[in-house]
């Protein structure tokens, strides 16, 4: 029997599957879309109606195929041949991700908190592990909990930063650096956004697709695409706002929040390293 997962809880899981500390940090959205200045909105909206099309694209085939794994929903989608060659290519990106977000916790305890980078890392690796191990069902409400806290804290620190220099945003609306962006073109930096950061959700996506009713799929795909939009959005008009103090810093969201306190600054840390677990146990 399905689960009673609401709109609300796969909402948040595919926003918790997507939101990791390149997001957070302000690193991810400012490569794709804030050196593109306004039009770099533009290509955040291509990307949230993909989000939201290819979410419930795998949702409904997870459904459908009473999905286990990732693995049912790329053979349905890619046939025998190619569903191995992308489950191929999706295992490396996943095992990658889970490094990397290994050595970011690591970073963070040194940088933020003066503590041993394998401290950091191997906490990390633990406390994934024991999620992980618990069952899927674990791996989704651990995510859908932790979800609505990282977007409302992206959104607030965000907002307020606008809120604050609201002036420095009139006079930014101008600001570009294409030639730093990652791709030479906003509407291919949305699809290449979109298409690597469902590698990454898929794993989750598909089993989730399979405990849930049919019927809160689409508006769960629909809300979740959506928060990831306005989260990303409200991230950029930050960028393009402190632009261009903040384009050359490794964290910028960082730096924003220590703008407005040491207290919000240590907070901040704590919210990349929760992002840094919920993209972890999706990876794993």
């Amino acid at each position: 029997m399905a689960k009673q997962y609401s709109t609300w809880q796969i909402a948040a899981t595919y926003i918790g599957t997507v939101v990791g500390a390149g997001f957070a940090s302000g690193q991810e959205v400012l490569q794709f879309f804030g050196y593109f200045g306004l039009r770099g909105i533009l290509g955040l909206i291509l990307a949230t109606a993909l989000f939201i099309f290819f979410g419930y694209t795998v949702l409904r085939l997870g459904f459908q195929l009473k999905a286990e794994s990732h693995l049912e929903v790329m053979h349905r989608a890619g046939g025998a041949f190619i569903g191995r060659a992308v489950d191929a290519v999706t295992t490396f990106f996943l095992f990658g991700a889970l490094a990397v977000m290994a050595a970011g916790s690591g970073a963070i305890f040194r940088q933020e908190f003066h503590l041993p980078v394998l401290l950091g890392s191997s906490l990390l690796i633990a406390i994934t592990l024991v999620t992980v191990l618990a069952g899927i069902e674990k791996v989704i409400d651990s995510i859908s909990l932790v979800a609505p806290v990282l977007i409302a804290s992206v959104l607030g620190i965000s907002l307020a930063t606008v809120a604050k220099n609201l002036p420095a945003l009139v006079a930014n609306l101008s600001w570009e650096e294409t030639y730093q962006a990652a791709v030479s073109s906003w509407p291919l930096a949305a699809l290449l956004y979109a298409s690597y950061n469902l590698v990454l959700s898929i794993a989750v996506l598909g089993p989730l697709g399979a405990l849930a009713r049919q019927e809160r799929l689409l508006p769960g795909a629909f809300l979740g695409g959506l928060g990831l939009g306005l989260g990303a959005i409200a991230i950029t008009l930050a960028l393009i706002t402190t632009a261009p103090a903040v384009t050359a810093l490794e964290v910028p969201m960082l730096y924003i929040a220590g703008s407005f306190s040491p207290v919000l600054r240590i907070f901040y840390s704590a919210v990349l390293l929760a992002e840094i677990y919920t993209t972890a146990v999706s990876s794993l």
